[in-house]
């Protein structure tokens, strides 16, 4: 359907697409004020998938058409929507662009790719471009309050894709949150975050199942939060605002909003929430609520939710929705997942297996135990180094058998207070000669 759904132009039916050259643009690359007619059209989107307004935008894009081509296709429109809905971008239907990055043909795909918060697939014509600016609405019988209209949702689309174009990292530390007395223990955090950066770590998750999330006080919580956010300048945060409390969540969310943290991510509140279809609404709601970029969950062995492949898709579908989290040994699955939503982020979330998640098509990784061998971490993902997989899992294995009862929180705090001043060859040395396996 995408590659078939052509706009203006016969000449773009016979052209034929190398897809090894095919390559991705920033969707927020495509918002400017040359191409007005992309906002019309992402109205429209907006409309007809959530049903707000239908008749109202209609009308605006049926005059826009009606004013480019002289015709105007709602059933074709309306297939393209469904195909991104559930393939999301196909190679197939690559935007045609100039060496100035500007578009030739594909502004309704443009278009879906706003709503569905996916980068284009894009490949390089020598062909002069066509520009529909705002003085083309004019002179075209838009009036002045619908020109208003689009020029301000332009412009909340410019603000919002640029809030989120910051790349994030590909190693995220699921950061433990030291207590003392019952409060935060900051010299020790200060201490054990210098040692990270130190090993080269880039990336903070913050109020995951490793730091006691799910259950921390909300107030210590919130200031945790708060004063990780004086970090941003060194590490970029991802915090998961997830709790079993909804009213936590959206506190939570609101208070990150405020903040200079990369993006967010949730678990569902499993103990309340258990079908799709209350997990689907539960994160459409956060991904409005949210400012930043958002991470969903896969981590079966926490929730008891097993999601299929198509479940996992149309979540990551939601607008605002940038990746995943995937702590799941099903690699099988993440391998299928990434070829349906390629333009996707996906984090994979067992330690023990980073590097068969990463050769499946994984991103990058975010996990607890980064807290204890963060040198081999950064080694596995940046050079996808087999020994040092070896290594982390030989070290991980050695602390279970010590630790075999702790769950993952109190067991990466208390492996943290073997290993002390030890660097991680160290640590792992220290282990092997003093932990002996039955």
């Amino acid at each position: 359907m995408q590659e078939k759904f052509l706009e203006m132009d016969s000449k773009w039916n016979d052209l034929k697409i190398d897809v090894t050259k095919v390559t991705t643009l920033p969707i927020r690359d495509f918002i400017t004020s040359q191409h007005i007619d992309i906002i019309v059209k992402y109205l429209y989107v907006v409309a007809y998938v959530e049903q707000k307004n239908y008749a109202k935008y209609r009308a605006l894009y049926e005059k826009l058409q009606l004013k480019r081509i002289g015709k105007c296709d709602i059933a074709k429109f309306n297939e393209l929507i469904v195909s991104f809905q559930k393939n999301g971008f196909l190679k197939a239907g690559a935007i045609p662009i100039n060496k100035q990055n500007k578009m030739l043909n594909g502004s309704h795909r443009l278009a879906c790719s706003l709503y569905f918060n996916i980068n284009p697939y894009v490949y390089y014509i020598d062909e002069e471009d066509h520009d529909y600016p705002v003085s083309w609405l004019a002179e075209n019988d838009f009036t002045d309050e619908e020109i208003a209209e689009i020029l301000k949702v332009k412009e909340e689309l410019q603000a919002k894709f640029e809030s989120h174009s910051i790349n994030l990292k590909d190693v995220y530390v699921a950061l433990i949150t030291p207590l003392k007395n019952n409060q935060i223990d900051y010299p020790y955090l200060e201490k054990h975050l210098n040692n990270l950066q130190k090993n080269g770590i880039e990336g903070l998750f913050i109020c995951g199942n490793t730091g006691s999330g799910m259950h921390l006080n909300l107030n210590l919580k919130r200031e945790l939060i708060t004063y990780l956010n004086s970090k941003s300048s060194e590490f970029s945060l991802i915090c998961h605002v997830g709790s079993q409390n909804l009213a936590e969540i959206d506190a939570t969310i609101e208070l990150v909003n405020t903040l200079d943290y990369t993006a967010i991510a949730a678990m569902p509140p499993y103990e309340t929430i258990h079908t799709f279809a209350e997990i689907k609404t539960f994160y459409e709601k956060i991904a409005k609520l949210s400012n930043k970029p958002v991470l969903i969950y896969n981590i079966p062995s926490v929730t008891n939710i097993t999601y299929t492949e198509k479940e996992l898709k149309i979540l990551l579908d939601i607008p605002n929705v940038y990746g995943i989290k995937y702590t799941d040994s099903n690699l099988t699955k993440l391998k299928a997942l990434t070829v349906l939503s390629p333009n996707k982020l996906y984090f994979y979330g067992k330690d023990d297996l980073l590097l068969d998640g990463l050769k499946s098509g994984a991103t990058g990784g975010i996990g607890g135990c980064y807290n204890l061998f963060p040198s081999f971490i950064i080694k596995i993902v940046k050079e996808h180094d087999l020994n040092y997989q070896n290594k982390l899992n030989r070290g991980i294995k050695l602390l279970r058998y010590l630790y075999p009862d702790l769950p993952g929180d109190e067991f990466v705090k208390t492996a943290l207070t073997i290993k002390k001043e030890l660097n991680d060859e160290e640590f792992l040395k220290y282990l092997e000669e003093n932990v002996c396996l039955d």
